[in-house]
């Protein structure tokens, strides 16, 4: 863990991570020399684990205006300059945390590649999620995938369908919204899904939402979900559109079933991980997932 007060540290630490990956460099430059243009104080770790390397870079300042920063033209005053867009694309994997006094970046990049398997069983004390994916033993040829993660005092969700299916192109597209969804994801949502739609590059349908003492949903496309007493239909819009077509659904906390359109779920109920597997048997030609989420004892936390 260093400080970074002056060039001379952007030199030296720069001269140490090209002997590991030019891409650490570039990340450190454009981020070390960020903290030095428009932070008042600034610390970088670095951090060697088994699968990848982190380059972590906390800073004391005004914080972070995520849209000024990332969409071209959103702000006619100066922005950060700081390449975000190009470290996001190096980047495996960023978090960027806002803080009362600042932001923490977090850059990650895995020494081989890392392969993307949708397929998890989250339990938590009073709320789990499990999710399946079809086709799961060729995974790099999948549009379909999703997250559930808790993020402070909420959860994240997402299920996702790449337009297209059965090529690496698709497989791509579904890892660079998982990356994105998952950079912003210390943001309200309602604020990171503009810049998330400006970045991605293709198109899917998509179930985003989060979970606090209620289930709050946005639906773009063919990706539908059910609930104990509703059904939801196709939304029009499609996610990756230059207007972003939002609809929207705030629901009571309970139990939630989202499907992609590969399969049709309106007549099932799905108790268990287990069954995910006999569910999506009957699954047509295309790419198909199913995520449910279970809430136990009527809370959240």
């Amino acid at each position: 863990t260093k400080e970074i007060k002056n060039r001379t540290d952007i030199v030296q630490i720069s001269a140490f991570l090209k002997n590991i990956d030019n891409r650490l460099v570039i990340i450190f430059r454009e981020a070390g020399l960020n903290i030095l243009k428009h932070t008042k104080k600034g610390v970088f770790s670095f951090i060697d684990l088994k699968n990848r390397y982190q380059l972590v870079f906390d800073d004391i300042s005004n914080g972070l205006n995520i849209k000024k920063a990332f969409i071209k033209g959103f702000s006619k005053t100066k922005t950060l300059g700081i390449g975000l867009n190009v470290l996001l694309n190096i980047s495996d994997e960023v978090e960027i945390i806002p803080k009362t006094n600042g932001t923490k970046f977090i850059f990650t990049i895995y020494k081989e590649e890392k392969k993307e398997f949708c397929l998890f069983n989250k339990n938590y004390e009073n709320i789990s999620a499990f999710m399946k994916t079809s086709p799961f033993l060729t995974i790099s040829t999948s549009g379909d995938c999703g997250i559930f993660e808790k993020i402070k005092d909420k959860y994240l969700f997402a299920l996702w369908d790449i337009e297209g299916h059965g090529n690496k192109e698709v497989y791509e597209a579904s890892k660079e919204l998982k990356k994105l969804i998952l950079t912003f994801k210390y943001y309200p949502l309602s604020e990171s899904l503009e810049i998330i739609n400006y970045l991605f590059s293709k198109r899917a349908s998509m179930i985003i939402g989060e979970i606090t003492d209620n289930i709050k949903l946005f639906q773009f496309g063919n990706v539908n979900f059910i609930t104990e007493n509703q059904k939801s239909n196709s939304a029009m819009g499609i996610f990756g559109m230059k207007i972003l077509g939002i609809k929207e659904y705030n629901l009571s906390l309970q139990d939630i079933t989202l499907f992609s359109d590969g399969i049709n779920l309106y007549n099932n109920k799905i108790y268990s991980y287990e069954e995910l597997e006999k569910i999506l048997k009957n699954k047509n030609n295309d790419d198909a997932s199913v995520m449910v989420i279970k809430v136990k004892n009527g809370n959240y936390l």
